[in-house]
Protein backbone atom coordinates (compact mmCIF):
# COMPACT_ATOMS: atom_id res chain seq x y z
CA UNK A 1 0.00 0.00 0.00
CA UNK A 2 3.08 2.67 0.89
CA UNK A 3 4.98 1.81 -2.15
CA UNK A 4 1.84 2.07 -4.48
CA UNK A 5 1.71 5.49 -2.60
CA UNK A 6 5.00 6.34 -3.68
CA UNK A 7 4.77 5.47 -7.14
CA UNK A 8 1.73 7.68 -7.80
CA UNK A 9 3.52 10.65 -6.31
CA UNK A 10 6.38 9.74 -8.32
CA UNK A 11 4.42 9.39 -11.67
CA UNK A 12 2.17 12.73 -10.94
CA UNK A 13 5.81 15.09 -10.32
CA UNK A 14 6.66 13.81 -13.73
CA UNK A 15 3.06 14.33 -14.85
CA UNK A 16 3.76 18.07 -13.77
CA UNK A 17 7.25 18.46 -14.81
CA UNK A 18 6.10 17.91 -18.33
CA UNK A 19 3.52 20.52 -18.50
CA UNK A 20 5.75 22.75 -16.87
CA UNK A 21 8.60 22.27 -19.59
CA UNK A 22 6.26 22.67 -22.23
CA UNK A 23 4.70 26.25 -20.48
CA UNK A 24 8.37 27.33 -20.50
CA UNK A 25 9.06 27.10 -24.06
CA UNK A 26 10.79 23.72 -24.27
CA UNK A 27 9.82 21.69 -27.42
CA UNK A 28 8.10 18.37 -26.94
CA UNK A 29 10.49 16.77 -28.53
CA UNK A 30 12.62 18.04 -25.67
CA UNK A 31 10.70 16.94 -23.42
CA UNK A 32 10.86 13.36 -24.24
CA UNK A 33 14.15 13.25 -24.28
CA UNK A 34 14.41 14.35 -20.99
CA UNK A 35 11.97 12.57 -19.17
CA UNK A 36 12.47 9.43 -21.02
CA UNK A 37 8.47 9.21 -22.31
CA UNK A 38 6.66 8.99 -25.16
CA UNK A 39 5.21 11.90 -27.16
CA UNK A 40 1.29 10.91 -26.83
CA UNK A 41 2.16 10.82 -22.93
CA UNK A 42 3.20 14.42 -23.51
CA UNK A 43 0.45 15.43 -25.15
CA UNK A 44 -1.79 13.36 -23.27
CA UNK A 45 -1.02 15.62 -20.17
CA UNK A 46 -1.14 18.60 -21.63
CA UNK A 47 -4.29 18.47 -22.81
CA UNK A 48 -5.55 16.91 -19.42
CA UNK A 49 -4.12 20.30 -17.74
CA UNK A 50 -5.55 22.30 -20.41
CA UNK A 51 -9.24 20.61 -19.15
CA UNK A 52 -8.55 20.58 -15.72
CA UNK A 53 -6.40 23.75 -14.72
CA UNK A 54 -6.38 22.83 -10.69
CA UNK A 55 -5.16 18.75 -11.28
CA UNK A 56 -2.64 17.68 -9.25
CA UNK A 57 -1.74 15.12 -11.51
CA UNK A 58 -2.34 12.36 -9.24
CA UNK A 59 -4.01 8.85 -10.74
CA UNK A 60 -7.76 8.06 -10.79
CA UNK A 61 -9.27 5.18 -8.75
CA UNK A 62 -8.72 2.36 -10.83
CA UNK A 63 -12.01 0.31 -9.48
CA UNK A 64 -14.83 -0.91 -11.44
CA UNK A 65 -17.26 1.51 -12.00
CA UNK A 66 -19.73 -1.68 -12.87
CA UNK A 67 -20.43 -4.44 -10.88
CA UNK A 68 -22.04 -7.67 -13.06
CA UNK A 69 -24.24 -8.36 -9.81
CA UNK A 70 -24.89 -4.63 -9.03
CA UNK A 71 -28.51 -3.93 -8.75
CA UNK A 72 -29.51 -1.02 -11.61
CA UNK A 73 -30.27 2.13 -10.54
CA UNK A 74 -33.55 2.12 -12.28
CA UNK A 75 -34.61 -0.75 -10.47
CA UNK A 76 -33.72 0.62 -6.92
CA UNK A 77 -35.59 4.10 -8.04
CA UNK A 78 -38.42 1.87 -9.49
CA UNK A 79 -38.68 0.04 -5.99
CA UNK A 80 -38.70 3.38 -4.06
CA UNK A 81 -41.12 4.95 -6.02
CA UNK A 82 -43.61 1.95 -5.77
CA UNK A 83 -43.00 2.72 -1.50
CA UNK A 84 -43.71 5.78 -1.52
CA UNK A 85 -46.96 5.26 -3.73
CA UNK A 86 -47.76 2.93 -0.54
CA UNK A 87 -47.01 4.89 1.69
CA UNK A 88 -49.07 7.83 0.22
CA UNK A 89 -51.91 5.60 0.04
CA UNK A 90 -53.62 7.46 -2.28
CA UNK A 91 -55.03 4.96 -4.88
CA UNK A 92 -57.99 3.00 -4.06
CA UNK A 93 -56.14 -0.07 -5.29
CA UNK A 94 -53.90 -0.03 -2.42
CA UNK A 95 -55.72 1.57 0.06
CA UNK A 96 -54.95 -1.18 2.68
CA UNK A 97 -52.16 -2.28 1.74
CA UNK A 98 -48.79 -2.22 3.60
CA UNK A 99 -45.39 -1.02 2.65
CA UNK A 100 -43.18 -4.31 2.82
CA UNK A 101 -40.73 -5.91 0.39
CA UNK A 102 -43.78 -8.43 -0.24
CA UNK A 103 -46.25 -5.67 -1.29
CA UNK A 104 -43.63 -3.53 -3.22
CA UNK A 105 -42.74 -6.69 -5.17
CA UNK A 106 -46.36 -7.25 -5.85
CA UNK A 107 -47.08 -4.02 -7.35
CA UNK A 108 -43.66 -3.63 -9.02
CA UNK A 109 -44.73 -6.40 -11.06
CA UNK A 110 -48.23 -4.82 -11.80
CA UNK A 111 -46.49 -1.31 -12.81
CA UNK A 112 -43.12 -2.39 -14.44
CA UNK A 113 -42.95 -6.10 -15.10
CA UNK A 114 -40.64 -8.57 -13.90
CA UNK A 115 -39.86 -7.55 -10.49
CA UNK A 116 -36.90 -8.14 -8.41
CA UNK A 117 -36.42 -10.89 -5.79
CA UNK A 118 -37.49 -10.27 -1.98
CA UNK A 119 -33.68 -10.29 -0.93
CA UNK A 120 -33.13 -7.63 -3.49
CA UNK A 121 -36.04 -5.36 -2.59
CA UNK A 122 -34.74 -5.93 1.18
CA UNK A 123 -31.29 -5.02 0.55
CA UNK A 124 -32.38 -1.76 -1.40
CA UNK A 125 -35.08 -0.65 1.39
CA UNK A 126 -32.34 -1.37 4.18
CA UNK A 127 -29.68 0.32 2.37
CA UNK A 128 -32.08 3.04 1.94
CA UNK A 129 -32.83 3.35 5.74
CA UNK A 130 -36.87 1.82 5.10
CA UNK A 131 -36.77 -1.07 7.70
CA UNK A 132 -36.30 -0.94 11.37
CA UNK A 133 -33.87 -4.07 12.90
CA UNK A 134 -35.46 -6.35 15.26
CA UNK A 135 -33.71 -7.58 18.72
CA UNK A 136 -33.90 -11.92 18.16
CA UNK A 137 -35.32 -13.45 21.05
CA UNK A 138 -32.40 -16.14 22.51
CA UNK A 139 -34.41 -18.89 24.39
CA UNK A 140 -36.37 -21.52 22.42
CA UNK A 141 -40.08 -21.37 22.44
CA UNK A 142 -42.36 -24.68 21.73
CA UNK A 143 -44.89 -23.63 19.75
CA UNK A 144 -48.04 -25.20 18.44
CA UNK A 145 -47.53 -27.02 14.72
CA UNK A 146 -50.45 -25.72 12.22
CA UNK A 147 -49.80 -27.52 8.88
CA UNK A 148 -52.98 -27.50 6.72
CA UNK A 149 -55.94 -24.79 7.43
CA UNK A 150 -57.45 -24.42 10.99
CA UNK A 151 -54.89 -26.85 13.12
CA UNK A 152 -54.19 -23.33 15.02
CA UNK A 153 -56.56 -20.53 15.50
CA UNK A 154 -54.93 -17.91 17.52
CA UNK A 155 -57.52 -15.14 19.44
CA UNK A 156 -56.85 -11.74 20.52
CA UNK A 157 -58.36 -8.06 21.13
CA UNK A 158 -57.36 -5.03 20.41
CA UNK A 159 -58.94 -1.89 21.82
CA UNK A 160 -59.89 1.23 19.97
CA UNK A 161 -61.87 4.56 20.83
CA UNK A 162 -64.47 6.35 18.68
CA UNK A 163 -64.29 10.42 18.94
CA UNK A 164 -66.68 11.11 21.91
CA UNK A 165 -65.11 8.06 24.16
CA UNK A 166 -67.64 5.01 22.66
CA UNK A 167 -64.97 1.90 23.34
CA UNK A 168 -64.72 -0.39 20.53
CA UNK A 169 -63.21 -3.80 21.24
CA UNK A 170 -62.60 -5.82 18.08
CA UNK A 171 -61.82 -9.22 18.31
CA UNK A 172 -59.42 -10.96 15.91
CA UNK A 173 -58.94 -15.00 15.19
CA UNK A 174 -56.29 -16.05 12.50
CA UNK A 175 -55.73 -19.30 11.34
CA UNK A 176 -51.64 -19.77 11.55
CA UNK A 177 -51.89 -21.73 8.43
CA UNK A 178 -53.35 -19.31 6.05
CA UNK A 179 -53.55 -16.20 7.67
CA UNK A 180 -57.39 -16.17 7.35
CA UNK A 181 -58.34 -13.84 9.44
CA UNK A 182 -62.71 -13.85 11.54
CA UNK A 183 -63.32 -10.41 13.30
CA UNK A 184 -66.28 -9.20 14.88
CA UNK A 185 -67.26 -5.82 17.04
CA UNK A 186 -68.25 -5.54 20.53
CA UNK A 187 -68.88 -2.76 22.99
CA UNK A 188 -67.09 -4.34 26.10
CA UNK A 189 -64.26 -7.30 26.21
CA UNK A 190 -66.15 -9.90 28.95
CA UNK A 191 -66.72 -13.59 28.76
CA UNK A 192 -69.67 -13.11 26.83
CA UNK A 193 -68.27 -11.15 24.20
CA UNK A 194 -65.65 -13.54 23.78
CA UNK A 195 -68.09 -16.79 23.33
CA UNK A 196 -70.20 -14.89 20.67
CA UNK A 197 -67.39 -14.22 18.95
CA UNK A 198 -65.93 -17.38 18.95
CA UNK A 199 -69.45 -19.16 17.67
CA UNK A 200 -68.94 -16.28 14.84
CA UNK A 201 -65.44 -17.43 13.84
CA UNK A 202 -66.60 -21.18 13.82
CA UNK A 203 -69.61 -20.45 11.54
CA UNK A 204 -67.60 -18.91 9.25
CA UNK A 205 -63.47 -19.72 9.61
CA UNK A 206 -64.13 -23.03 10.68
CA UNK A 207 -63.52 -25.38 13.68
CA UNK A 208 -59.92 -25.47 14.69
CA UNK A 209 -58.00 -28.25 16.07
CA UNK A 210 -56.71 -26.00 18.78
CA UNK A 211 -57.80 -22.56 20.02
CA UNK A 212 -54.67 -20.22 20.92
CA UNK A 213 -55.43 -17.64 23.81
CA UNK A 214 -53.69 -15.31 25.60
CA UNK A 215 -54.07 -14.50 29.15
CA UNK A 216 -56.83 -12.02 28.70
CA UNK A 217 -59.17 -12.33 31.67
CA UNK A 218 -62.20 -12.73 29.15
CA UNK A 219 -59.77 -15.48 28.04
CA UNK A 220 -58.60 -16.89 31.30
CA UNK A 221 -61.12 -16.41 33.55
CA UNK A 222 -59.62 -13.67 36.00
CA UNK A 223 -57.93 -13.76 39.15
CA UNK A 224 -59.39 -17.13 40.84
CA UNK A 225 -57.16 -20.35 41.32
CA UNK A 226 -58.15 -23.35 39.12
CA UNK A 227 -61.13 -21.00 37.58
CA UNK A 228 -62.25 -22.51 34.40
CA UNK A 229 -63.31 -19.91 32.18
CA UNK A 230 -66.79 -19.87 29.78
CA UNK A 231 -64.32 -19.34 27.00
CA UNK A 232 -62.26 -22.95 28.38
CA UNK A 233 -65.71 -24.33 28.87
CA UNK A 234 -67.11 -23.84 25.15
CA UNK A 235 -63.96 -24.92 23.26
CA UNK A 236 -63.77 -28.28 25.48
CA UNK A 237 -67.61 -28.57 24.79
CA UNK A 238 -66.58 -28.60 20.79
CA UNK A 239 -64.05 -30.69 22.00
CA UNK A 240 -61.42 -28.41 20.99
CA UNK A 241 -58.11 -28.46 22.99
CA UNK A 242 -57.16 -25.07 24.33
CA UNK A 243 -53.72 -23.65 24.34
CA UNK A 244 -52.18 -20.41 26.82
CA UNK A 245 -49.08 -18.54 25.30
CA UNK A 246 -46.44 -17.46 27.74
CA UNK A 247 -47.18 -14.95 30.12
CA UNK A 248 -46.68 -10.87 29.47
CA UNK A 249 -45.14 -11.91 25.71
CA UNK A 250 -47.35 -10.95 23.32
CA UNK A 251 -44.98 -11.88 20.49
CA UNK A 252 -45.18 -15.66 21.06
CA UNK A 253 -48.82 -14.68 19.88
CA UNK A 254 -47.24 -13.29 16.69
CA UNK A 255 -49.89 -14.26 14.13
CA UNK A 256 -52.43 -12.32 16.07
CA UNK A 257 -50.55 -9.71 17.05
CA UNK A 258 -49.12 -8.66 13.28
CA UNK A 259 -52.57 -8.69 12.01
CA UNK A 260 -53.39 -6.74 15.08
CA UNK A 261 -51.30 -4.07 13.93
CA UNK A 262 -52.15 -4.34 10.35
CA UNK A 263 -56.21 -3.64 11.29
CA UNK A 264 -54.49 -0.77 13.23
CA UNK A 265 -52.18 1.07 10.64
CA UNK A 266 -53.94 -0.21 7.38
CA UNK A 267 -57.84 -0.17 8.32
CA UNK A 268 -58.46 1.62 11.93
CA UNK A 269 -55.90 4.88 11.37
CA UNK A 270 -57.05 5.66 7.77
CA UNK A 271 -60.66 5.82 8.64
CA UNK A 272 -62.74 8.21 11.38
CA UNK A 273 -65.50 6.43 12.65
CA UNK A 274 -69.11 8.44 14.73
CA UNK A 275 -70.70 5.03 15.81
CA UNK A 276 -69.13 1.79 16.56
CA UNK A 277 -71.99 -0.13 13.99
CA UNK A 278 -70.06 1.72 10.92
CA UNK A 279 -66.88 -0.09 12.19
CA UNK A 280 -68.32 -3.28 11.19
CA UNK A 281 -69.51 -2.00 7.87
CA UNK A 282 -66.09 -0.33 6.25
CA UNK A 283 -64.50 -3.47 7.94
CA UNK A 284 -66.65 -6.17 5.87
CA UNK A 285 -64.49 -4.16 2.73
CA UNK A 286 -60.87 -4.67 4.40
CA UNK A 287 -61.37 -8.05 5.15
CA UNK A 288 -62.30 -8.63 1.78
CA UNK A 289 -59.58 -7.06 0.58
CA UNK A 290 -56.97 -8.86 3.32
CA UNK A 291 -58.59 -12.28 2.38
CA UNK A 292 -57.80 -12.09 -1.60
CA UNK A 293 -54.88 -9.55 -2.16
CA UNK A 294 -52.42 -9.48 1.37
CA UNK A 295 -49.63 -12.18 1.25
CA UNK A 296 -48.93 -12.17 5.04
CA UNK A 297 -45.57 -12.35 6.74
CA UNK A 298 -43.83 -15.91 6.29
CA UNK A 299 -46.89 -16.38 3.54
CA UNK A 300 -46.19 -17.13 -0.39
CA UNK A 301 -50.02 -16.20 -1.11
CA UNK A 302 -53.34 -14.75 -0.33
CA UNK A 303 -55.12 -16.29 2.47
CA UNK A 304 -58.09 -17.71 0.50
CA UNK A 305 -56.20 -19.21 -2.06
CA UNK A 306 -53.73 -21.19 0.65
CA UNK A 307 -57.39 -22.46 2.34
CA UNK A 308 -58.24 -24.02 -1.42
CA UNK A 309 -58.25 -27.51 -1.84
CA UNK A 310 -58.70 -28.02 1.84
CA UNK A 311 -62.01 -29.54 3.41
CA UNK A 312 -63.21 -26.83 6.09
CA UNK A 313 -65.52 -28.06 9.09
CA UNK A 314 -68.13 -24.90 9.47
CA UNK A 315 -69.94 -25.07 12.71
CA UNK A 316 -73.93 -24.90 11.73
CA UNK A 317 -75.96 -22.05 13.14
CA UNK A 318 -78.50 -24.02 14.27
CA UNK A 319 -75.88 -26.41 16.85
CA UNK A 320 -74.63 -22.52 17.93
CA UNK A 321 -77.80 -21.44 18.95
CA UNK A 322 -78.25 -24.97 20.94
CA UNK A 323 -75.03 -24.23 23.08
CA UNK A 324 -76.08 -24.28 26.82
CA UNK A 325 -75.62 -21.44 29.47
CA UNK A 326 -73.64 -21.72 31.93
CA UNK A 327 -71.35 -24.34 30.13
CA UNK A 328 -70.11 -27.33 32.12
CA UNK A 329 -66.35 -28.87 31.96
CA UNK A 330 -65.87 -31.47 29.53
CA UNK A 331 -63.20 -34.14 28.88
CA UNK A 332 -60.40 -32.13 27.01
CA UNK A 333 -56.89 -30.97 27.01
CA UNK A 334 -56.34 -27.14 28.72
CA UNK A 335 -52.53 -26.25 27.79
CA UNK A 336 -49.86 -23.37 28.41
CA UNK A 337 -46.79 -22.70 27.48
CA UNK A 338 -44.78 -20.72 30.67
CA UNK A 339 -41.33 -19.26 31.47
CA UNK A 340 -40.13 -20.41 34.35
CA UNK A 341 -39.10 -18.01 36.82
CA UNK A 342 -35.74 -17.26 38.95
CA UNK A 343 -37.30 -19.38 41.58
CA UNK A 344 -38.19 -22.45 39.77
CA UNK A 345 -41.86 -21.38 39.55
CA UNK A 346 -44.67 -21.39 36.31
CA UNK A 347 -48.19 -19.96 37.27
CA UNK A 348 -51.15 -22.17 35.53
CA UNK A 349 -54.88 -21.19 36.02
CA UNK A 350 -53.60 -18.30 38.57
CA UNK A 351 -52.04 -20.94 40.87
CA UNK A 352 -47.77 -21.31 41.49
CA UNK A 353 -46.68 -24.90 39.99
CA UNK A 354 -43.03 -26.08 41.10
CA UNK A 355 -40.56 -26.77 38.33
CA UNK A 356 -37.05 -26.50 39.76
CA UNK A 357 -34.69 -23.72 39.72
CA UNK A 358 -32.46 -25.56 37.05
CA UNK A 359 -35.24 -24.88 34.38
CA UNK A 360 -34.92 -21.09 35.61
CA UNK A 361 -35.34 -18.56 32.22
CA UNK A 362 -36.72 -21.91 29.85
CA UNK A 363 -39.84 -22.52 28.57
CA UNK A 364 -41.93 -25.41 29.77
CA UNK A 365 -45.54 -27.39 28.30
CA UNK A 366 -48.22 -27.71 30.77
CA UNK A 367 -51.39 -30.62 29.51
CA UNK A 368 -54.12 -30.79 32.08
CA UNK A 369 -56.04 -34.06 31.16
CA UNK A 370 -59.63 -32.64 32.43
CA UNK A 371 -60.81 -36.48 32.12
CA UNK A 372 -57.81 -37.92 33.87
CA UNK A 373 -57.76 -34.44 36.23
CA UNK A 374 -54.12 -34.68 35.64
CA UNK A 375 -51.39 -32.09 34.68
CA UNK A 376 -48.52 -32.98 32.92
CA UNK A 377 -45.54 -30.85 32.19
CA UNK A 378 -43.02 -31.44 29.33
CA UNK A 379 -39.85 -29.83 28.37
CA UNK A 380 -37.74 -29.64 24.53
CA UNK A 381 -34.68 -28.20 24.65
CA UNK A 382 -34.69 -27.12 21.32
CA UNK A 383 -37.04 -27.51 18.09
CA UNK A 384 -35.26 -30.74 16.80
CA UNK A 385 -35.00 -32.79 20.49
CA UNK A 386 -37.10 -35.20 21.97
CA UNK A 387 -39.79 -34.38 24.38
CA UNK A 388 -39.23 -34.50 28.37
CA UNK A 389 -41.76 -35.20 30.58
CA UNK A 390 -40.86 -33.55 34.17
CA UNK A 391 -43.64 -34.41 36.38
CA UNK A 392 -46.98 -35.75 36.66
CA UNK A 393 -49.62 -34.66 39.08
CA UNK A 394 -52.69 -35.13 40.14
CA UNK A 395 -55.17 -32.25 39.71
CA UNK A 396 -58.41 -32.58 40.94
CA UNK A 397 -60.85 -29.82 39.84
CA UNK A 398 -64.49 -29.04 41.72
CA UNK A 399 -67.30 -30.15 39.39
CA UNK A 400 -68.09 -32.96 37.37
CA UNK A 401 -66.36 -33.92 34.34
CA UNK A 402 -68.81 -34.38 31.20
CA UNK A 403 -67.76 -36.25 27.91
CA UNK A 404 -67.85 -34.15 24.73
CA UNK A 405 -71.11 -34.48 23.04
CA UNK A 406 -71.08 -37.20 20.03
CA UNK A 407 -71.86 -34.83 17.72
CA UNK A 408 -68.85 -32.48 18.06
CA UNK A 409 -66.32 -35.52 18.80
CA UNK A 410 -67.11 -36.20 15.29
CA UNK A 411 -66.31 -33.24 13.90
CA UNK A 412 -62.32 -33.76 14.97
CA UNK A 413 -62.14 -37.44 13.62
Amino acid sequence: MHSTKRSDQAHARQRRIAVRLYQAGQSVKRIVQKLKRSRSWVYKWIAYRLQHPWTRFRSGSRAPHHHPNQTPGVVTRRALRVRQRLVRHTSPAVRFAGVGARTIQREYRKRYGRPPSLSTLGRILKRNHCVTQTKKRKRYRPHPSAEYPNAVQATDIITRWIQGGTVVQAFHTVDVYSNDVASTIHAHKAAGDARQHLLETWKTLGIPDLAQFDNESAFSGGRYARRISQVVRLCLYFGIPVLFTPIDEADYNWPAETFNALWAQQFWNRHHFSRRGDVSRVQRSFLDWYRTDYVAPRQFDAPARLRRGYRIRRLPAHWAAQVPDPLPICVGQIQAVRRVDDAGYVRFLNEPIRIGKRYAGRYVWLTLDTGHQQLTIWYQPCAEADWRQLKVCDYPLEETVLPVPKKFARLHM
